[in-house]
């Protein structure tokens, strides 16, 4: 972690902090902010008839929601991993100190005002108060155990196959899911209940017109695209690894590092750079550039953009040939999961081609695994990048 990262990770930390000591009260504690952030704690809970009640009002009417049982279990169950390991260690101990701790990891709990942070003589610390505490430990059953372990498994199989189809129905995630654990199915109406209180939430994927869409098609393709990869999918049989396989996708960073991605990274580090940590890089989002279909010139551009440079036309002709190569054998949401060379495809067809036509996805200028601009302390891939 660099210098400036860390700078960057602790300066959005303290602007979110209350600067003084540590106050474990929930009830002193939203006596002391401001009406402008308990307006917005209220504001997120939709605190009835919030805009018309004074300071204390507010306050109490907070503390209400925080603290009552439903409302914390409801919020609990949908937490993801690094939010639900700030948690319980925030409630192991009176506070969590670390300046560095990436802001998106606590984001949530912070805006509900299940944690708050203090900035005290230089040092950060997270805090969970004594009320939430309280409240959590008589949720804390072996049932409320059973129920969160699970939403987290379905939640699991909603990022992956977000991850690995692009588009898919909650149909398919059914058969799959069910196909995988039928020591313990899921129901449709229990499925679209989970889907719905995930969805609560900013998420990976959103529900449109009856299908689970990845959000960087809604959000980063250009019009047409979504209905052209619809049309692209039709009739197209659904890649299904096992379980353990297919859960790694949840990590929208994950892929396969297959032998062709091997090969460019070998070829680079021999003839181009030795410096392994960028050509990794490299690799990584030429990787996710074929996973979209991007066109040859934004393949290239991750080469220009780290200043490597061909030799010759040789050289260019080598890399080009392990870019086509690596484009048959990469997953791609186009073939539902499948690769070019698994659909029997022993060239590149038309159309889906490095550098073809219809491949409007374009790499980002960020690298994927870069710290994300926004400064949420998080890799690009896993914020805005997503």
């Amino acid at each position: 972690m660099t210098n400036d990262f860390e700078e960057m990770l602790e300066q959005t930390n303290i602007q979110y902090a209350i600067v003084g000591e540590v106050n474990p009260s929930l009830k002193e504690t939203l006596k002391g902010l401001t009406k402008t952030r308990t307006a917005s704690l209220a504001r997120a809970y939709q605190v009835p008839g919030r805009s018309k009640m004074k300071q204390a009002e507010l306050a109490k009417a907070v503390q209400e929601y925080i603290t009552n049982p439903a409302q914390l279990e409801s919020i609990l169950l949908i937490l993801d991993a690094a939010e639900w390991a700030v948690f319980e260690a925030a409630y192991g101990d009176s506070f969590v100190q670390d300046n560095y701790l990436p802001y998106g990891y606590y984001r949530l709990m912070l805006e509900l005002g299940i944690v708050f942070t203090y900035f005290n003589e230089g040092k950060l610390y997270l805090v969970m108060p004594d009320e939430v505490k309280e409240v959590f430990t008589k949720l804390n059953t072996p049932e409320f155990a059973k129920k969160r372990s699970k939403m987290a498994l379905v939640f699991d199989y909603l990022l992956a196959l977000s991850n690995l189809y692009g588009i898919y129905t909650p149909d398919k995630l059914l058969e799959i899911y069910n196909g995988q654990n039928a020591s313990d199915p899921l129901e449709q109406e229990e499925l679209d209940e989970i889907i719905k209180q995930f969805l609560q939430r900013e998420q990976n994927f959103v529900l449109e017109e009856g299908y689970l869409i990845n959000v960087g098609l809604v959000y980063n393709s250009e019009e047409g695209e979504l209905q052209s990869l619809l049309q692209e999918i039709q009739g197209k049989p659904h890649y299904v690894p096992d379980k353990t396989e297919l859960l790694k996708y949840a990590d929208d960073g994950y892929f396969e590092m297959t032998p062709q991605l091997v090969s460019l990274k070998a070829y680079v580090l021999d003839r181009m750079s030795d410096d392994e940590e960028m050509v990794d890089a490299l690799v990584d989002d030429i990787q996710l550039a074929c996973s979209m279909n991007a066109p040859l010139d934004q393949l290239i551009y991750e080469f220009e953009r780290r200043d490597l440079v061909f030799e010759n036309p040789k050289e260019a002709e080598r890399v080009i040939g392990l870019i086509v190569e690596i484009s048959n054998h990469t997953r791609t949401w186009a073939n539902c999961g499948h690769t070019l060379d698994e659909l029997g495809a022993s060239k590149l067809v038309s159309g889906q081609k490095a550098g073809g036509a219809n491949a409007p996805v374009q790499s980002a200028k960020v690298g994927r695994n870069e710290p994300c601009p926004c400064g949420s302390g998080l890799k690009y891939k896993k914020c805005c990048g997503k």
